[in-house]
């Protein structure tokens, strides 16, 4: 594998490099190419594909969608589940091809606009595309009612009722409904067992209660995903034994004051109140120990 340095020609600079040393996990019987191909690669009955729809902040660039993961298992219903769905990550999803009419499981680990902007999109738009299956979410609870996210979703449905009534009589009408699920905002909670997969969320600390990250496990592989957070115990524990941990980390407070134009010493707040530097994330992957990748936002 070459190295990869500062000078390295990123993706959305047209590189070609994969952005870990580790791009495959474990020991498969086949090779890999070192670009993925969109259609190219089936998985195998035990592997897991991790998709990075988008890993950036809520200034979305055309080059980088906000938070979204993908994760694709190799079930015999060839199952994959999305985990947030920010501004431009759906542009990403239908760039790999995948069965519209499969889009149907969505995980939000809290209710950001950067982490749930694409959610109309998904819904509506991809009906039209003609998914006519109810779309599945799992969402935190929040500390009361109108921050949860049943009322989300059920506020997203008057606000596009104009649009749901133009289908009617349209079969894929039904593909824009939601079906949700609250999970836990305050304990660990397996939240969905399916076709030998398992998803497991836990409280993370963001400003206020009602986020969490996830753990899936499929075939005896296991990723976790942070969502927003501050380094807490509960992730920690989650993420202990995985074979990949998705975190967030934020720039250090002098770049983060520069980009958002604000004091060092209120980037410095922020940072501490609600996300994790770079230097925590160290810190956190430290204690989890095992392969992992950084999502940065930046």
């Amino acid at each position: 594998m070459t190295e990869v340095t500062e000078l390295t020609e990123l993706a959305y600079e047209n590189g070609r490099m994969p952005l870990t040393a580790t791009p495959v996990i474990g020991t498969p019987n086949r090779s890999y190419a070192q670009a993925f191909e969109p259609g190219t690669e089936d998985l195998d009955a035990a592997e897991m594909r991790v998709t990075v729809l988008g890993s950036g902040d809520p200034f979305v660039r055309r080059s980088q969608a906000a938070a979204s993961i993908l994760v694709e298992v190799g079930n015999e219903q060839r199952d994959f589940l999305l985990f947030d769905l920010g501004s431009g990550a759906v542009a990403n999803f239908n760039s790999l091809g995948l069965p519209v009419t499969a889009a149907t499981k969505v995980f939000l680990s809290h209710l950001h606009a950067d982490h749930v902007g694409d959610i109309p999109t998904f819904l509506w738009c991809l009906a039209k595309g003609g998914r006519r299956d109810p779309v599945e979410v799992w969402g935190p609870a929040g500390e009361y009612e109108p921050l949860g996210t049943r009322a989300f979703t059920e506020h997203l449905a008057a606000a596009y009722a104009w649009d749901t009534e133009s289908l009617a009589g349209d079969p894929r009408q039904s593909g824009v409904r939601t079906l949700t699920t609250e999970v836990p905002y305050d304990k660990t909670a397996v939240v969905y067992e399916r076709n030998g997969v398992t998803v497991t969320s836990f409280p993370v600390v963001h400003i206020l209660n009602g986020a969490v990250g996830y753990r899936i496990d499929f075939a005896g592989l296991s990723v976790v995903f942070s969502g927003d957070t501050r380094p807490c115990r509960t992730l920690v524990d989650a993420a202990s034994g995985a074979d990949l941990l998705i975190h967030e980390t934020f720039p250090a407070a002098p770049t983060f004051a520069a980009k958002a134009g604000i004091p060092v010493e209120t980037a410095s707040h922020i940072i501490a109140a609600a996300h994790t530097s770079p230097t925590m994330a160290g810190k956190v992957f430290k204690h989890v120990g095992g392969r992992r990748v950084r999502r940065s936002a930046r």
